[in-house]
């Protein structure tokens, strides 16, 4: 089935310098941004002076990591969003599907009940002729079709007991025709339902994102001029100070998910595909200080410590040995293995984050899932089609849960690249608004959002990240 018309008339302004795109504004942490950003006159200043130097550039890349946090808060409520309509979408082309099968289940059992119908009808014509029963033609006209003759029929006596079958099978095909019916009625109810949900989502995200728009010049502004700046003291680029930004924030985010990871449990994820404790907090946004190039660096900390999940023990079970039979018993056949998931690859991992890096630049939509537009999920699911893996649909938790029931889910600490990466709002699948490719090193590949479009980048806000990764492909 064609997907629902979708379209975000946004216009959102972003900067692309980072790779990353601002959307600030919407749910940005308070305070975020200091008080008092350094000027063009101080950073002149700092630059004659060689002792204030050093201090600029920490307070400017201190300025440049709160802006980003505060933009990659922001942008939750887009994804999330888009998540909403994105979950429309797919239970709406869930019941297109349910109708459509409805539809062509119905015209075989018409076709069947129209066949058992005309039995009936050259039964009516064979007993008439023969003078058995008291079936006659005349039946023939004054039923009105094929429901009420079989009626008529069926209120004969004396009918053989081949005449008795033939009616019975017509009326069994009749009933489910009707049942059929019935249930088309329903769904097609449901699918009515379900488009005008998935319109009401549509119209709620566009919303949300070009509320967002009133606050994306200004944020790209300053971003830039923090770059700039940045580039100014120290003789380089826009371009260098960027690239050397982006690098040092993937590597805090590495040591972020090594130590949320050290914590996070090994067994099974539960039904809910929640952690012992998940992480259900935000964290206020990194306040530390990052050098760009050839300054120092301290890794940025978070304000608050995320939460990591608690390690719980695998509950130990000490088999009780079965009360030996008095007489010999055939052994019991051994239970049937469970299904195994597809044999697969890591280099299917490899072609996958190749097909995603492929798609870099490329725009956001909501439902979009390629060739020229995508989303979050749209790009994971068709990123693994590309090597012929499922992923269970095109909306984040359908996703998380898929992989969950084929097993394949593993501990945010076996983290290899090709791994899907999933943001929830709550600590739970049922909150997931938002997946990646994790590609190593603290980078993955994504649809952010409107006006940002695939990027490659480091991992945002690891505190959202649920403790649980997919692995489509490769050893588990």
């Amino acid at each position: 089935m064609k997907k629902p018309a979708r379209s975000l008339a946004c216009g959102i302004v972003t900067v692309s310098l980072l790779g990353i795109g601002l959307s600030v504004g919407i749910a940005g942490p308070a305070g975020a941004t200091p008080a008092k950003a350094p000027s063009w006159a101080d950073v002149q200043a700092a630059k004659a002076d060689q002792a204030e130097t050093q201090q600029t550039v920490d307070e400017l890349a201190s300025r440049l990591s709160s802006l980003q946090d505060g933009a990659d808060q922001a942008g939750i409520v887009v994804q999330q969003a888009g998540q909403t309509y994105a979950l429309a979408a797919s239970e709406q082309q869930e019941a297109q599907s349910t109708l459509d099968d409805l539809g062509a289940q119905s015209k075989r059992a018409k076709a069947s009940a129209d066949e058992s119908a005309g039995q009936v009808a050259a039964l009516v014509v064979e007993l008439s002729r023969s003078g058995g029963g008291d079936l006659s033609t005349s039946m023939l006209v004054d039923a009105s079709d094929a429901k009420d003759l079989l009626y008529q029929v069926g209120t004969m006596t004396h009918l053989s007991e081949r005449s008795a079958s033939v009616l019975a099978q017509a009326q069994a095909d009749q009933k489910t025709v009707d049942s059929l019916a019935a249930q088309k009625r329903q769904a097609t109810k449901a699918l009515a339902k379900a488009a005008a949900t998935t319109k009401t989502s549509l119209e709620a995200a566009n919303d949300t994102a070009a509320k967002a728009n009133g606050a994306l010049a200004d944020a790209q502004s300053q971003q830039n001029e923090v770059l700039e700046q940045l580039a100014f003291l120290k003789g380089s680029t826009v371009a260098a100070e960027s690239a050397y930004y982006t690098e040092q924030h993937a590597q805090q985010a590495e040591a972020q998910l090594a130590a949320a990871a050290s914590g996070a449990t090994t067994t099974t994820p539960s039904g809910s595909g929640t952690a012992t404790t998940p992480n259900t907090g935000t964290t206020a946004p990194n306040t530390g200080t990052t050098t760009p190039n050839t300054g120092t660096s301290t890794p940025s900390k978070p304000a608050t410590t995320p939460v990591a999940p608690a390690k719980p023990s695998t509950p130990a079970t000490t088999p009780v040995a079965p009360a030996k039979p008095s007489t010999p018993a055939a052994p019991a056949p051994a239970p049937a293995p469970p299904p195994a998931p597809a044999p697969s690859s890591p280099s299917k991992a490899a072609g996958a984050i190749a097909y995603a890096r492929a798609q870099l630049g490329k725009p956001y939509l909501m439902g979009g899932a390629g060739p020229s537009t995508w989303d979050c999920s749209g790009l994971v699911m068709m990123a693994y089609s590309s090597q012929g893996i499922a992923t269970g649909g095109h909306n984040v938790v359908w996703q998380y849960n898929y992989f969950k029931s084929i097993g394949r889910l593993v501990p945010m600490s076996q983290r290899q690249p090709g791994d899907i990466l999933f943001y929830s709002s709550n600590g739970t699948a049922s909150g997931g608004y938002h997946d990646s490719i994790y590609t190593g090193g603290g980078r993955m590949v994504e649809a952010a959002r409107p006006g940002v479009g695939v990027v490659e980048r480091a991992v945002w806000l690891p505190n959202q990240l649920l403790p649980y990764v997919a692995r489509p492909s490769g050893s588990l």
